[in-house]
């Protein structure tokens, strides 16, 4: 579906459910991806919306290899999705799945911080959120309203040369202090949170109707969607609708919305969170450490008194 850039709000006309980045994705980042808002939202458990599973979007055609864009190898690499290591068994009991928010909170406020995310962490079924999430991203699907987060300051802005629009790269640091937390946040601890609830992860990627051994494919298929994201050598040129504006170029607006909001942030803040990605990934990937020494065995941060 078409992403519309609104001038007046920086808003797409039509909602959907970037991001992740999640776990940089489900796990953290993939929240500070959404600040801006994607077309069809992500559905997300809560008492009155029932949990179901995102509705894959056709695969869109693209045409990178007509876009202006470079390629660094050692950030935009997009190996084919593995699987996550299974880590020994923790010497922590895990609570029920329905019953882990409270322990789940406070580990993601001692990763993730109290600020922007504050109001998300105060819902319950974090873990299902986490799973919706990670679905999602997986098909390259962002929302918004999904981790409760308001856009960035500002409006949107274009430049006008020879007669035709552009992305004004005045934009790009509306974002500065978004990347700046996603590129504080610890990938190792972010790992060690995955593998320390993965078997409930699991479990509420499978009340997703999703198989729950494949959570760690779909997590790692996120990231190296959002890896495969082009790095423009200059702002792309906008068509305007009314009083929207596409990307002109065909093989840009066929991007998923996952694409398009790295597009959005600039291509240096888009190789600063590539980076993080392969960071990340290279964190789940790595052979987890035994229970007497892993830092997720032990109980979760206690809340100050």
């Amino acid at each position: 579906m078409t992403e519309r850039f609104d001038p007046g709000s920086d808003r797409p006309g039509i909602s959907r459910a970037l991001p992740i980045l999640a776990a940089l994705l489900g796990l953290g980042i993939g929240g500070y991806f959404l600040f801006l808002r994607p077309p069809t939202q992500l559905s997300v458990p809560s008492a009155e919306t029932p949990l179901t599973t995102p509705t894959p979007a056709p695969a869109a055609t693209t045409t990178t290899e007509a876009l202006p864009a470079t390629s660094p190898a050692d950030t935009t690499a997009t190996p084919a999705p593995t699987r996550i290591p299974a880590a020994p068994a923790l010497q922590a009991t895990l609570p029920e799945l329905a019953d882990s928010d409270v322990e789940v909170r406070e580990h993601l406020r001692a990763l993730l911080g109290d600020g922007a995310l504050a109001k998300w962490l105060r819902q319950d079924s974090l873990l299902q959120r986490i799973a919706v999430l990670i679905a999602g991203l997986a098909r390259g699907e962002f929302s918004l309203e999904t981790l409760l987060l308001a856009p960035p300051a500002g409006g949107f802005q274009t430049d006008i040369r020879d007669g035709k629009t552009y992305v004004s790269p005045r934009n790009y640091a509306r974002y500065n202090t978004m990347v700046g937390l996603v590129d504080g946040l610890d990938v190792t601890a972010l790992a060690e949170f995955f593998q320390r609830y993965r078997p409930l992860l699991e479990a509420a990627y499978g009340e997703l109707g999703q198989p729950p051994e494949q959570l760690d494919t779909a997590l790692l298929g996120a990231i190296d969607h959002l890896l495969g994201t082009p790095e423009l050598a200059t702002p792309p040129a906008l068509a305007q609708e009314s009083v929207a504006y596409t990307y002109a170029d065909p093989g840009l607006e066929g991007l998923s919305e996952a694409r398009k909001q790295l597009l959005r942030m600039g291509p240096e803040h888009t190789r600063t969170l590539k980076v993080k990605l392969n960071a990340l990934r290279t964190a789940l990937l790595a052979s987890p450490p035994g229970p007497a020494t892993n830092p997720a065995a032990v109980q979760p941060p206690q809340p100050p008194n």
